[in-house]
């Protein structure tokens, strides 16, 4: 196993993937029977009975608040294909969630997320209702759910999320508390710059006192998914075939092989040779990969260049963003350096972004690094850790504020 718990490329007989349901009912998991909440007439919800969801542009997270890690990990896919018409003139279309829709070749794929933003609702909720009815197995009516969201997200998708989980979901409470400001308090802390790298996009965030500071965020629209393309291009181009169920295999091979150089010029230089290695995929087939295997997560320090942009690298961004908090604040901020995502998991990327984040700053800066193993979960670790204080109960959006004022509630209580 990996680093991210997922199987290393190498000899193993194939684990049959789930099995295909119907429209409503996607993918079937074991779980424990949880009894449903009744919260009517209670003035807070009650802390045991609220969800966490964190759905990024790669995987949805959802689990108790309270609980260490997530109950359960989803792909953030779906896959559609026409059933056989049930009744003359009609046609229904049969979908399947996460890895069944991923493994199928023959549907039509949808990404409800794309560079951490909701671009199709109706995906996203069916994702969102899947996991919570057949997965968790709760009454949606029973619980109320915190949602994260990416700190440059619209505003007007808060409003959109609001009306969804209470016309739709018909929860009794939703919060929203942006990614940043969760994984800051993962950390047990309150002040901090997160920098989190993750499947669709990259971002470094100042937070203080549980708030971002809005002027000095940096983003970057390069991530996992984007590295996982590079390097399927490298074996495209070394006459390796790939379809596109093999892009799994090639994530595999990314998080179990690929690291981030510490002296990316002098790792170059050797000779292709030394760099080699062969590797036996599940399938019986072998393949052989050199420096491509340092030169994909190189990308997180040298993006490529766009036409009349120069991005910058995970270092120059954090550093970037520190230098635009302002000075009675920054070593509060500086000492908690925060690297989070799962594409932050390379062996290698910790010591070199904090090798070159610290020769970019004066030592009266007090930069600090923090990477703790499980990381790539510090965003729903925080809704879980702020969901189940007592403290938070008050915070919630109700359904009756919903009501009375509509879905722009959601200002007035999560910012």
């Amino acid at each position: 196993m990996d680093v991210n718990g997922r199987p290393k490329p190498q000899p193993s007989p194939e684990t049959p993937g789930p099995p295909a349901l119907n429209s409503s009912t996607l993918l079937v998991n074991k779980s424990p029977q949880h009894a449903s909440l009744n919260i009517a007439g209670d003035r807070h919800p009650q802390k045991t009975g609220a969800v966490v969801i964190d759905m990024g542009t790669g995987t949805c997270k959802v689990g108790f608040a309270g609980q260490s890690q997530p109950t359960y990990t989803v792909a953030t896919i779906l896959g559609f294909q026409a059933k056989k018409q049930a009744t003359k003139g009609q046609s229904e279309l049969e979908t399947f969630i996460g890895e069944a829709a991923r493994s199928r070749p023959e549907l039509r794929l949808v990404k409800p997320i794309r560079n951490g933003i909701v671009v199709d609702w109706e995906a996203a909720e069916l994702i969102w209702r899947h996991i919570l009815e057949h997965d968790l197995r709760v009454a949606t009516q029973d619980h109320p759910l915190l949602f994260s969201d990416p700190p440059f997200s619209p505003a007007t998708n808060r409003e959109k999320l609001v009306e969804v989980v209470f016309e739709s979901l018909h929860s009794p409470a939703i919060y929203v508390a942006y990614q940043s400001v969760l994984s800051v308090y993962a950390h047990g802390r309150v002040n901090g710059l997160v920098v989190d790298t993750g499947h669709g996009v990259s971002y470094t965030v100042p937070v203080v006192q549980g708030y971002n500071l809005p002027h000095a965020i940096q983003r970057l629209d390069l991530a996992g998914n984007h590295l996982t393309a590079f390097l399927a291009e490298m074996l495209l181009g070394s006459g390796f075939s790939l379809r596109q169920e093999d892009l799994d295999m090639v994530e595999n091979i990314k998080h179990s092989y690929c690291y981030v150089a510490s002296d990316f010029q002098k790792e170059q230089a050797r000779l292709d040779q030394e760099c080699k290695q062969t590797l036996k995929l599940p399938d019986g087939r072998t393949v052989t990969l050199g420096k491509e295997l340092f030169q994909c997560p190189e990308l997180l320090f040298h993006p490529p260049e766009i036409p009349g942009l120069s991005p910058m690298g995970l270092p120059a961004m954090a550093k970037q963003s520190l230098l635009k908090v302002p000075p009675e604040l920054r070593t509060h901020v500086a000492q908690n350096v925060l690297l989070c995502g799962g594409s932050s998991l390379f062996t290698g990327l910790e010591s070199r972004f904090k090798a070159e984040l610290l020769r970019s700053l004066s030592p009266e800066d007090h930069v600090a690094v923090t990477a703790q193993p499980n990381r790539n979960l510090s965003v729903w670790v925080g809704g879980s850790i702020l969901a189940s204080l007592h403290a938070f109960q008050s915070c919630w959006v109700l359904r009756e504020q919903y009501e009375e004022r509509g879905p722009q509630v959601v200002y007035r209580k999560c910012y």
